[in-house]
């Protein structure tokens, strides 16, 4: 996606609170577990959440011209 195309979508109040929230909550959730399962520190899981940010934008490059969404 463009940077216009992210700067003029805007998730919905109903999106924040009902999809949004919920999920940042769950993903915190599981990251918190998965340190605890791999005794591992903090910034490694945090590592593994900014590669899988990394492969979603890298796996969706027809979203780089599409602006149908906004």
């Amino acid at each position: 996606m463009t940077d216009s195309c992210e700067a003029r979508w805007k998730p919905t109040q109903n999106q924040i609170d009902d999809l949004i929230l919920p999920a940042y909550t769950e993903m915190a959730k599981k990251s918190v577990d998965y340190i605890a399962k791999f005794q591992c520190p903090p910034g490694y899981v945090a590592d593994m959440l900014r590669d899988i940010a990394d492969a979603l934008e890298s796996s969706h490059p027809e979203s780089e011209s599409d602006c149908s969404c906004c």
